[in-house]
């Protein structure tokens, strides 16, 4: 396992709730800390093998590049865009800070920051795998049926199982 950062890319954008911050702007920075396998990107030296990091660049510009008036919304869209982007990630750890914020007073940054682990372990085999979506095992296999997903929550504790373990009930 190993990470993959970019550390203080800086952007000039118009998020805030004060109507001066959204006509003017300031400046922020962000930081993205990726958790992924690289063996098989060692091993054929190809940027189509691991996690792009101009790709996230371009997600991170993209989502600053949209008005918001909270960093939480602007967190969370980078969240959703790297998601959706790299399935292989173990764990993501995204920070943004607004540079001198208009609070009255010096001060050098506000931030918000996200951090989440993807890897599970799977109740009934024990493996490790990657779940993005903790809270809703069963959006994975949407045709499983509703009772055997109620036997299964009941069952595991509302833990979520393997790809493998509910291909296995799913039949």
């Amino acid at each position: 396992m190993a990470i993959i950062a970019l550390e203080g890319m800086k952007f000039h954008a118009c998020h805030g709730v004060y109507e001066a911050e959204q006509k003017i702007g300031t400046d922020y920075m962000v930081d993205v800390y990726i958790q992924t396998a690289i063996a098989a990107a060692a091993a054929s030296d190809k940027v189509e093998t691991t996690v792009n990091y101009e790709s996230v660049f371009q997600i991170c510009k993209m989502e600053m590049s949209t008005p918001r008036q909270l960093i939480e919304t602007v967190v969370n869209g980078i969240f959703q865009r790297m998601k959706k982007q790299f399935p292989g990630m173990m764990a993501l750890k995204v920070r943004v800070r607004k540079l001198n914020p208009p609070l009255g007073g010096q001060v050098a940054a506000a931030w918000v920051e996200e951090d989440q682990m993807f890897m599970q372990q799977c109740p009934r085999c024990s493996r490790s795998f990657i779940n993005y979506n903790p809270g809703d095992c069963w959006e994975r296999f949407p045709n499983l049926h509703p009772a055997t997903r109620e036997t299964l929550t009941r069952q595991f504790g509302g833990k979520c199982l393997c790809d493998d373990c509910l291909k296995f009930y799913a039949g």
